[in-house]
């Protein structure tokens, strides 16, 4: 999976590369590890709302949601950086099929969202909204 992921975030990376023109290559660095971060989040929040319907546990939307995300950012922006990318770059140089991968993980993060926001329609029961946290 670590592969995976490091690919997406190669290939989100060079789909930004306008701002690599712009000499602000770290913001399209910054926003591959967003896209990958969110992707990420929304797959262990997935397997998390599965987790507490099967054992019936009720949970508080931004109390589990939040905290995934904030961790996993976190852990990319150490993970995910310039080097690399550099490095990715060079191994990837000579890949074929470009686009139809590209496309590939594309669709892996429109997925990994509209899943996430499916299992939250889905076990709305076991979800509390709460706006009133202290």
């Amino acid at each position: 999976m670590k592969k995976f992921f490091y690919y997406c975030f190669y290939r989100i990376a060079s789909g930004f590369s306008f701002f690599s023109a712009l000499n602000l290559f770290n913001i399209s660095l910054a926003y591959a590890d967003l896209w990958v971060s969110i992707g990420q989040t929304f797959n262990i929040f997935t397997l998390a709302c599965i987790f507490c319907y099967c054992l019936h546990i009720k949970f508080e939307f931004v109390l589990v949601f939040f905290p995934i995300l904030v961790t996993v950012v976190v852990l990319n922006s150490f993970l995910l950086t310039s080097d690399k990318y550099f490095e990715l770059q060079k191994k990837y140089k000579d890949e074929k099929q470009k686009k139809l991968k590209g496309w590939g993980v594309f669709f892996y993060l429109v997925f990994s969202i509209l899943i996430g926001l499916v299992c939250i329609w889905g076990f709305k029961d076991n979800i509390s909204f709460n706006t009133k946290l202290i």
